[in-house]
C-alpha cells in the first residue's frame, strides 16, 4: 500500500510540473501545423504582433520549463537546461514549420524565440541579478 501511495504522489508531482508546459509546446505545435494564420490589418502590424508572440509565448515556455526542471535536477544547472530545452523546441517548431504546406521556417525566428530566454539567463546567473533587484 505504501509503494503505491509512493507511486501516486511521483506521478501526481510529475503532472503538477510538467502538464503546463507540454500544454503550451501542444498549443505551439497546434499553431505551427496551421497552413496560415489570420493576418493584421497591414504588413508591418502583421510582422510585429508575430514577432511580438514569438517573444511572449517562448519566454512563458522557458518559465514553464525553468518550474518544471526545478522539481529534478541541481539549482547550478536549472536555467541552463531550461534555455536549452527551450532552444531545441524553437529549433523543433522551425523544422516542423517547413514540413508544413504553406509555411516556412526562419532561422531568425529561433533567435527572437530566445531572445528574453537568453537575457532572463545571463542577468539570473551572474551578479546582475543583485544589482538589478537590490535597492
Amino acid at each position: 500500500m505504501h509503494k503505491s501511495k509512493t507511486l501516486v504522489a511521483r506521478i501526481g508531482r510529475w503532472l503538477w510540473y510538467w502538464t503546463p508546459p507540454i500544454v503550451l509546446m501542444a498549443f505551439i505545435f497546434y499553431l505551427s501545423n496551421q497552413p496560415s494564420l489570420p493576418q493584421a490589418p497591414g504588413p508591418w502590424l502583421d510582422a510585429v504582433i508575430k514577432k511580438l508572440s514569438h517573444v511572449l509565448v517562448f519566454t512563458a515556455l522557458f518559465l514553464l520549463l525553468y518550474r518544471a526542471w526545478r522539481a529534478y535536477i541541481p539549482v547550478s544547472v536549472r536555467l541552463p537546461v531550461a534555455l536549452l530545452t527551450t532552444a531545441a523546441y524553437a529549433l523543433s517548431d522551425e523544422l516542423h514549420q517547413s514540413l508544413v504546406p504553406g509555411r516556412h521556417a526562419n532561422w531568425y525566428d529561433v533567435l527572437i524565440d530566445l531572445l528574453v530566454p537568453v537575457l532572463l539567463t545571463v542577468l539570473l546567473q551572474t551578479g546582475l541579478r543583485r544589482r538589478f533587484f537590490s535597492s
